[in-house]
Order: C-alpha cells, then sequence, then structure tokens
C-alpha cells in the first residue's frame, strides 16, 4: 500500500494508508489521516487504511 503523501487516505484516494504518515497513523472514514480518537476510534475508523482501536 503507498503511504499517502497529501493526507488523503483510502479507497476513494488510491488505497492509500496512513501507517507512517507524518499526520497520523489511523485513516478516518472522512478519508483523512490523524492520530486522535476522531481518526482512530471504532466508529469513524477506515479499515484496513492504517490502525484503528
Amino acid at each position: 500500500q503507498p503511504v499517502t503523501k497529501d493526507a488523503r487516505c483510502g479507497k476513494d484516494f488510491g488505497g492509500t494508508t496512513c501507517m507512517g504518515s507524518k499526520w497520523g497513523n489511523c485513516c478516518s472514514k472522512w478519508s483523512y489521516c490523524g492520530s486522535t480518537e476522531d481518526y482512530c476510534g471504532p466508529d469513524t475508523c477506515q479499515k484496513g487504511y492504517g490502525l484503528c482501536n
């Protein structure tokens, strides 16, 4: 999986992952990378494109 270069992630953005990105390791369901509960929480995380809590 390619690591995102623009903080966008997930199936709508070429399947890019947030793992190892400078914005955070979690991909939210809105296809943005981050590291807070808003991105990593089980209800807001996009599975398969970074870490999920």
